[in-house]
């Protein structure tokens, strides 16, 4: 099969799929727009397989407003029931309003293959700019925005491999490992633990890697047994908080807010207090965390300023095309309230 290489390529054409099926331009536009006229079953194949080849995309509205914008942003994001995510497309809906442009938001639930199937049904819609984050931080999705000179956003989670390439907003996910690490060892903790995700996705590791620096600042050792990683589930949260009680840390980072959750109710469901029994700090600041008393210590993540930013560096981008990709990152900052107490041997 003949290889294109998807970066860089310009947007196939109708006329593209023609030259390779060897076929009119009519009978391509016959395929495509499903209109009765009898075809040769291997005509109609011989068709469909050069557009599969050459990455081809029907686009339902070219013929009628070629040229103009149409007003529609797409947002496709990987997690919709995260409130880090939700938060975001406030802001991006509002600062698009602001420009006279409706906001379609899509979910591609982790699931790269589903992300695609959107794009490209998206892409068909002729829609003016994307902002994506990536399902698992996967690229190749992204290369498809490039090949149809889609003005796209990558959000929050980076591809280290092509990092300079791309237009981005983020938040430094290293910088929350190690505020939330740095705050419990100031309290006089040392036999702290991290929980968390276990994922692919470079960000997310990021904040393991925080831990074990600021852990290394104070010369202690990130034992292995002490990063507990999981599946994103409030049921693995609940193992995770028994494995800290089992390993006798006098602190944890609760890395992920989902799996967080998990761990606070079962130390609730077990009588373990904190801070009394255990120092807790968690990255992340969901609605459900407001509830709890004590209240939890947490690294603020600025979802707004990320929001924001990402819509507008979309519209930078769409006003001007050529111009050079730009990286946006964020700081967090530590919301200190009653999680952590003072530890002394």
């Amino acid at each position: 099969m003949r290889q294109r290489d998807k970066r860089l390529a310009p947007a196939v054409t109708i006329k593209d799929v023609a030259k390779l099926a060897g076929t009119s331009i009519a009978t391509v536009s016959y395929v495509f727009s499903e209109r009765e006229r009898p075809l040769r079953p291997e005509l109609r194949e011989k068709v469909l397989q050069a557009a599969a080849e050459l990455g081809y995309v029907k686009n339902a509205a070219a013929s009628s407003l070629k040229g103009k914008r149409r007003g529609i942003l797409a947002v496709l994001v990987a997690q919709f029931a995260n409130t880090f995510f939700t938060r975001m497309c406030v802001d991006i809906e509002s600062i698009a309003r602001e420009q006279g442009y409706v906001v379609t938001l899509c979910n591609s639930d982790e699931d790269p293959a589903q992300e695609r199937l959107i794009l490209e049904r998206l892409i068909a819609q002729r829609i003016d700019g994307c902002i994506l984050c990536p399902a698992l931080a996967r690229e190749e999705n992204a290369t498809l925005l490039r090949q149809y000179q889609i003005p796209y956003v990558i959000l929050e989670r980076a591809f280290p491999a092509s990092f300079s390439e791309h237009n981005f907003v983020g938040h430094d996910n290293f910088q929350s490992g190690y505020l939330a690490t740095r705050h419990l060892l100031e309290a006089g903790h040392r036999k702290i633990a991290f929980s968390g995700w276990d994922s692919p996705i470079p960000n997310v590791r990021e904040r393991v890697n925080g831990y074990r620096a600021a852990m290394r600042e104070y010369r202690l050792t990130a034992d292995t047994e002490r990063v507990l990683l999981g599946p994103l589930t409030e049921v693995a949260g609940r193992d995770m908080g028994a494995r800290l009680l089992a390993e006798g840390v006098s602190a944890a980072v609760l890395g992920q807010q989902d799996t967080a959750k998990g761990t606070l109710l079962h130390f609730q469901d077990h009588n373990v207090r904190w801070p009394q029994d255990i120092s807790v700090v968690m990255i992340g600041t969901p609605e459900w965390a407001d509830f709890l008393r004590p209240r939890i210590t947490c690294i603020q993540r600025p979802e707004k300023q990320m929001g924001r930013e990402a819509a507008s560096l979309l519209f930078e981008v769409m006003h001007v095309p050529s111009r050079p990709p730009v990286q946006r990152i964020f700081p967090c900052v530590v919301i200190e309230r009653e999680s952590v107490k003072r530890w002394e041997e």
